[in-house]
């Protein structure tokens, strides 16, 4: 099921949930996602009255060492915090010499003791010192930007499963050329000299500014799907979708008159709700609604466009 524009604000809400969880709960998800975040990250087990150095995991061959705290409530929660920075810091350096890179994760608040902690460990282990180390304090946004919110959408579903997909899209058939055209990092076709959107027509329908920029931007996508529909099995899609867009079109046109509405819902149609909150997907929408404006699917074409058209075939014939 493809999902909704706005996927990373539920995944982000997700990850926030779980950032609200105290104790274990908080490290065990911290383990989860630096597990598919490096590829040899090593959560050591406690052994016996060793316990785990102090360490919560081990990754890029050793040379990061992380240490985890998950707030515990009714707790002190600041000296506590700052007593498990320092703790647990001195335990790692003693028992584990790989290490250049210490980061501490937490979703516990930060006050001035705790802070205090981490930049005395800093000082300590500064670029002129005989062990230089990089101390680095994660907490729950940095959690968030740095790791959590850098893996693709079949990673953060391993995570986070459920996620909501797009309902009531129209033109479902489409969705798979949008996501084909999301998906390619070159956004823009550079070989392709993008003209002009047809003026007479967007005069003649009255469209406003802001819808014309969105289809010049749209419309740079024109060749993928030239490609996508020639690279199908089935040649009449093409037509069947232009036909759909044509009906889309004149419900929209019987509830509302205002232009930019009427491509709004053509947006929504193809691309579900809240479209415009993934960059990628609604310059997608407007390509292809441009795409099919252009071939005249959808709104109506000036006289006398349609009386040169005419002309034009009759002189052929």
């Amino acid at each position: 099921m493809l999902l909704t524009p706005n996927w990373r604000d539920w995944y982000h809400f997700r990850h926030q949930q779980e950032c609200f969880k105290s104790g274990t709960a908080f490290e065990d998800y911290v383990s989860k996602v630096l597990e598919l975040y490096h590829d040899d990250y090593v959560n050591p087990a406690p052994a016996g009255s060793l316990g785990d150095g102090g360490c919560d995991g081990l990754a890029e061959s050793g040379s990061i060492f992380y240490a985890c705290y998950g707030q515990r409530p009714g707790r002190l929660a600041e000296r506590e915090l700052a007593t498990k920075i320092r703790t647990d810091f001195a335990r790692g350096l003693s028992e584990w010499d790989s290490f250049h890179t210490w980061k501490f994760v937490t979703n516990a608040p930060v006050g001035p003791e705790a802070l205090r902690a981490i930049t005395e460990i800093q000082v300590l282990h500064g670029p002129a010192t005989n062990r230089p180390l990089n101390i680095r304090y994660i907490n729950k946004e940095r959690l968030w930007k740095d790791v959590v919110g850098t893996f693709d959408l079949e990673v953060l579903n391993e995570v986070f499963p459920g996620a909501p997909g797009i309902e009531n899209v129209e033109l479902a058939d489409l969705v798979p050329l949008l996501d084909s055209l999301g998906a390619e990092s070159a956004a823009i076709d550079t070989n392709y000299a993008v003209l002009p959107v047809p003026m007479t027509k967007m005069d003649y329908n009255e469209l406003p500014e802001h819808s014309r920029l969105e289809f010049n931007a749209g419309r740079r996508l024109a060749l993928r799907i030239d490609r996508w529909y020639g690279e199908l099995s089935d040649p009449g899609v093409y037509d069947a979708n232009g036909e759909r867009f044509r009906s889309l079109y004149q419900s929209a046109r019987a509830v509302t008159s205002v232009p930019a509405e009427i491509l709004e819902r053509l947006y929504v149609s193809i691309a579900g709700p809240n479209f415009r909150m993934d960059g990628k997907r609604a310059n997608a929408a407007f390509a292809v609604v441009s795409y099919f404006f252009d071939s005249c699917h959808i709104f109506e074409m000036p006289p006398q466009a349609i009386e040169h058209e005419e002309g034009s075939g009759a002189a052929a014939h």
